[in-house]
């Protein structure tokens, strides 16, 4: 990471997952976000216990601040051009906070079901809903 990067870690294999990093991507237009796999990147959640690791995404602040799933939405947003503002209102914001971690616990919850039943390229295996 070079200073002034976030890093994002997302679970590889979960397509919800997959689908934020290329939002991500896509939308970091400053290009400050690093997006890595949990796969590749175990060593950075080393702090976090085991079923913590898979269950949610992870942003790394330039401080080496780590921030996991709903917590770590104003992280992500603040990252982004058009978010910082807001990822500044919500960390201030216990109630918005409520909201953003009961969304995400929607998503996290339910994510296997809402993951397009598709076949990854290169294979004729539907994934399971």
């Amino acid at each position: 990471m070079t200073p002034g990067d976030y890093l994002l870690l997302f679970d590889r294999d979960c397509g919800i997952c997959s689908a934020l990093g290329r939002w991500v991507h896509a939308a970091d237009l400053c290009h400050r976000i690093q997006l890595r796999s949990i796969q590749s990147s175990r060593e950075l959640l080393h702090s976090l216990p085991e079923e913590q690791v898979f269950g949610a995404f992870h942003m790394v602040s330039p401080g080496g601040e780590l921030t996991t799933g709903g917590d770590a939405v104003p992280s992500l947003l603040e990252a982004l051009p058009m978010g910082a503002g807001l990822g500044r209102i919500l960390r201030r914001s216990r109630g918005l906070m409520v909201g953003v971690h009961a969304a995400y616990g929607f998503l996290t919850r339910f994510r296997a079901a809402l993951v397009c039943a598709v076949a990854p390229a290169g294979t004729s295996k539907a994934f399971p809903r």
